[in-house]
């Protein structure tokens, strides 16, 4: 899974970053979106993005989340919220 956030300072780029990310995954917040997809498929995702935005104003960025059960460590992970 991944999580993509964005801080986009012009309206009408905003609104085109998120329509395309609507079509791809989850809103989780206002300017965060969770999608299942593999690294490689994000990485084509954000190349999407950079062809909307203004990379000198505008900022995007990617996290790999590791799911619970890929979690190989002797400690329990559990949501606390």
């Amino acid at each position: 899974m991944v999580v993509i956030a964005y801080d986009i300072k012009d309206e009408k780029r905003l609104m085109k970053v998120a329509k395309y990310l609507e079509s791809l995954g989850i809103r989780a917040q206002k300017s965060v979106f969770e999608a299942d997809i593999g690294i490689r498929k994000a990485k084509n995702i954000l190349e999407g993005i950079r062809e909307i935005i203004n990379e000198s104003e505008d900022k995007c960025f990617l996290f790999n989340v590791l799911k619970k059960e890929d979690i190989k460590a002797s400690t329990s992970i559990e949501r606390i919220f």
